[in-house]
């Protein structure tokens, strides 16, 4: 085998193990939102847009939406027993962004978000069990901090709303 031969095999095959090496994708950046004082780290799903509108934060995608805010200043304040709590956070939201009133717990998981309680509820139609939405809750030092979908939640709405809980990160409280 000739020196320019052993060369170009060489090159060739330094290209072809070099072309097929796998490029991960950069990690999506979380995003920093603030209600007041309070600020929080996320990820916005891919095709999913952010408006910030103040104390409400809304994702949106075509005709899905779910909304992150901060239920606050509330009289009466929130309840602190579980129950109690999960009841007076669907009137609240009932009373605000859309949720239905005939709609019942379908189910709900207790989890801890950087050492905070919160659960996790899932609610549909108390007369047909359809029509699924979420809801998301958080105490933060007696603040509730609420993840909801808008609206009949579909595969995608649903994709994103655990994208987003699962990313959601607490960064500080400006005093």
């Amino acid at each position: 085998m000739t020196a320019g031969r052993a060369t170009t095999l060489t090159l060739a095959f330094f290209v072809l193990v070099t072309s097929g090496c796998r490029r991960d994708d950069p990690k999506p950046v979380p995003k920093e939102f603030e209600f007041g004082a309070r600020r929080v780290q996320l990820i916005v799903p891919e095709g999913w847009e952010a408006l910030d509108q103040g104390q409400e934060k809304r994702f949106r995608k075509g005709e899905f939406e779910i909304v992150l805010q901060v239920l606050t200043g509330s009289a009466p304040p929130p309840p602190p027993d579980l129950n109690a709590l999960i009841d007076w956070s669907l009137a609240t939201l009932d009373a605000g962004v859309g949720h239905d009133q005939g709609r019942e717990v379908k189910s709900r998981r207790l989890v801890t978000v950087d050492g905070r309680e919160a659960v996790d509820i899932e609610t549909w139609s108390r007369f047909a069990h359809a029509n699924p939405q979420r809801i998301f809750l958080v105490n933060d030092d007696g603040d509730l901090l609420t993840l909801q979908t808008v609206r009949m939640a579909f595969a995608d709405t649903l994709a994103a709303f655990d994208a987003i809980r699962d990313s959601l990160r607490f960064v500080s409280v400006r005093r």
